[in-house]
């Protein structure tokens, strides 16, 4: 099996086909879970640290110099080091990109409402299951959940 998720700059993607998902979070168990869903779904992933780092992996996609890694979705915490996954999302939508959007608060933050569609702005637990819903795929509840200790 070909692992495809990535933690520093790319050049290039070798199955041209696949719909790339950028990822940003802190939370590694909840990280680890949303790749998991999207590599079963057949996606691309593509990590980054911050969401600084998030920007400057995807300034040459917005301004198409790298077309075959342009995001299908992003996926960032919402208080992103950096650069928060709020200002990104704001930011993307100001310059007219609709790319589907996962802001991932903490469980103890109060979520924003949004009526853009295209932003889900979830906690952590659901993460997982917002990203399957979204890229249509639907593991085994186990699969999203971290194991009862």
């Amino acid at each position: 099996m070909m692992m495809t998720t990535t933690t520093h700059d790319v050049t290039h993607v070798e199955e041209y086909g696949r719909p790339v998902a950028y990822l940003t979070m802190q939370d590694k168990a909840a990280r680890a879970r949303i790749v998991a869903v999207l590599e079963l779904a057949g996606w691309s992933v593509v990590l980054q640290p911050t969401g600084f780092h998030l920007i400057q992996a995807i300034a040459g996609v917005i301004d198409g110099r790298q077309p075959w890694l342009r995001p299908g979705l992003v996926i960032v915490d919402a208080r992103s080091r950096g650069c928060a996954g709020t200002t990104i999302a704001a930011g993307l939508r100001e310059l007219g990109i609709t790319i589907p959007i996962v802001l991932v608060a903490s469980s103890a933050e109060a979520l924003p409402i949004s009526s853009d569609a295209t932003l889900h702005i979830v906690d952590n637990e659901a993460a997982a299951a917002t990203v399957a819903e979204l890229v249509g795929h639907r593991p085994p509840v186990h699969e999203l959940h971290e194991p009862a200790a």
